[in-house]
């Protein structure tokens, strides 16, 4: 289990470039784990979109997961208009009990910040059957958790806001703009 480290304060800017490094060592992470026993063999990978889905998309890829073995789940905590404050639970699209019963799950995703939305995706792939579910994150902020929910994997510890390249991306302006003009 890959728990790095130490918890930093300072703002972090991701770039393609570092997110892809980061997402690789948290792959390597995995297997390496896997390999020595100590993680069930993952047989499906699971993102919440927006942010876990390039992540997803390069952990299958690195632990040889096809596409039908890929799942999204659609939940949401927070509005694009104040991207620093969760809101409730908004439940779209999920995988269904034949998409994960009896399934190691790997959920992934870019961060775990407050793990009320981990520890809520975890629960709904386990009422819906998988086996176990694996959790992974390039960050972590354990300052921030509002839950007893520990990642089996992560690569940093944080206390700062993190910034992601795929944020420039955000209509009119971008969440980067918005979260720095509000404070």
């Amino acid at each position: 289990m890959s728990n790095n480290k130490q918890d930093t304060v300072e703002t972090i800017w991701e770039t393609w470039d570092s997110v892809l490094l980061k997402t690789m060592t948290l792959g390597v992470d995995i297997q390496n784990s896997m390999h020595q026993g100590k993680t069930p063999t993952i047989t499906k990978i699971a993102c919440i979109p927006r942010g876990g889905m390039y992540v997803v998309n390069v952990l299958a890829r690195q632990l040889a997961l096809s596409g039908d073995k890929v799942l999204s789940l659609g939940m949401s905590r927070y509005d694009r208009e104040d991207a620093k404050q969760a809101g409730e639970f908004k439940i779209g699209q999920m995988p269904v009990e034949s998409d994960v019963e009896g399934e190691t799950v790997l959920l992934a995703e870019e961060i775990f910040d407050s793990c009320e939305t981990v520890e809520r995706a975890v629960k709904e792939l386990l009422a819906l059957g998988a086996k176990s579910v694996v959790t992974a994150a390039i960050h972590y902020k354990p300052s921030k958790n509002k839950t007893n929910f520990v990642p089996d994997f992560y690569v940093t510890a944080t206390s700062g806001w993190v910034y992601y390249p795929w944020e420039v991306i955000d209509p009119i302006g971008t969440l980067h703009q918005r979260s720095v003009s509000k404070g």
